[in-house]
């Protein structure tokens, strides 16, 4: 049994960043970086035939546009990427120079975002988080996120994806039957 995939680049996100614990580094100075994230989408339906939406998409790649989009509204995704990586200072909550920016943010020199670990594998698991609380509430809930790749640049990225255990035949056919008893396409 095969599955559908599809995939996402969203791109262009100009971040600085400080990783303050990098003592042995120069990472631990504010640096800058064009960030970027392919995410992977697919169906939470296991059947192949069933994966595909009535315009044979797993996903609409104009939904992610803010919620007041007209004539159609879309997810409000890349509102939310661009308000936490789109010209931004990205700051782990322990760093003991927080206040300080803070204070820039204050005075309206940075725009700040405040990341409980630092790092593109933080930020690729901050981004697998939200899309999926936010797909689970947009368009049936018949879409999933995979796997998010953040990229630092074109030599260096970092990897989320949550482990899959396989479904017994019962817990498979008691999924199905609550899936499809809740959704809104007729199988």
């Amino acid at each position: 049994m095969g599955k559908y995939q599809s995939t996402k680049l969203f791109d262009n996100y100009s971040v600085a960043i400080r990783q303050w614990k990098a003592q042995h580094s120069h990472c631990q100075l504010l640096h800058g970086y064009a960030l970027k994230f392919k995410v992977w989408f697919e169906s939470v339906e296991p059947l192949e035939e069933n994966q595909l939406d009535e315009m044979n998409w797993i996903q609409d790649y104009g939904g992610f546009k803010s919620v007041a989009a007209q004539p159609t509204p879309g997810n409000g995704l890349k509102d939310w990427m661009n308000d936490k990586f789109d010209h931004t200072l990205l700051i782990e909550k322990d760093d003991p120079q927080l206040e300080t920016f803070i204070y820039l943010q204050e005075l309206g020199l940075a725009k700040l975002t405040i990341m409980d670990k630092i790092g593109a594998e933080s930020a690729a698991k901050m981004v697998y988080d939200r899309f999926n609380k936010r797909l689970a509430l947009t368009g049936g809930g018949r879409v999933k996120v995979t796997k998010v790749e953040c990229f630092e640049n074109d030599s260096n990225s970092s990897i989320y994806t949550e482990d899959i255990k396989p479904m017994s035949k019962t817990d498979m056919e008691t999924y199905l039957n609550e899936y499809r008893s809740n959704s809104k396409y007729e199988f």
